[in-house]
Parts: structure tokens; C-alpha cells; sequence
């Protein structure tokens, strides 16, 4: 929680999830960039009130604008120093780069 600072600026935290059954301390971040008019503030739930959909941030135009934020990212004062508090908590991780539908609100 206290790294998403660092990412806030340009709104690419769609939503983070973690597991309360079945296997426990599963967490799932969804990344995207740019945002639209109306967007939510960057960290938070993705649903309204009783499940209806919010506005969310785009999707990143491409691997080379994802990579180019990322890179921001370790420019940021203090970035690094949680990163390195992070890492010994991950037993393993997995990254997927996934295209949003047409009817995605992440278009």
C-alpha cells in the first residue's frame, strides 16, 4: 500500500484483489494507463454500489509506453527502497500483458 504513491501519478492502478478463500495472501494487480474524464482516483475498488461498474483507466497503448512508465517508476525517490521491502514477501509471480474486450471500460 505504501509503494501505490508511486505509481499514482499517472493512474495506472486499476484495482488490487487478494484472496480471503481457497489459497490465502494470493494478491491480483491490474495495471492500465492515461485515464479518461470522470476516472476514479487511480487505487481503489473497481464496482460501485451494489456491483455496478465504474469508470476506469485505459489500458497502456502499448508494451513500449508500459515499459516507459515502469522505468518512471525507478526514477521516483524512494521507489527503490520499497521495492526492496517487497521482494523477500513474494514466494513467486507471474505477469500477463492482457488485451482488453471491446466492451472493456479499459478500451
Amino acid at each position: 500500500a505504501r509503494a501505490i504513491k508511486y505509481r499514482q501519478e499517472n493512474q495506472e492502478a486499476v484495482g488490487g484483489f487478494f484472496s480471503q478463500i481457497g489459497e490465502l495472501y494470493v494478491v491480483h494487480h491490474l495495471w492500465g494507463k492515461g485515464g479518461h474524464p470522470g476516472a476514479p482516483p487511480a487505487w481503489g475498488p473497481c464496482w460501485g454500489a451494489q456491483g455496478a461498474p465504474r469508470a476506469l483507466p485505459t489500458a497502456y497503448r502499448d508494451l513500449q509506453s508500459r515499459e516507459e512508465t515502469r522505468n518512471a517508476a525507478w526514477r521516483k525517490r524512494g521507489w527503490d527502497e520499497n521495492v526492496y521491502y517487497t521482494v523477500p514477501l513474494i514466494r513467486t509471480m507471474e505477469s500477463r500483458i492482457m488485451i482488453p474486450l471491446r466492451i472493456s471500460p479499459l478500451q
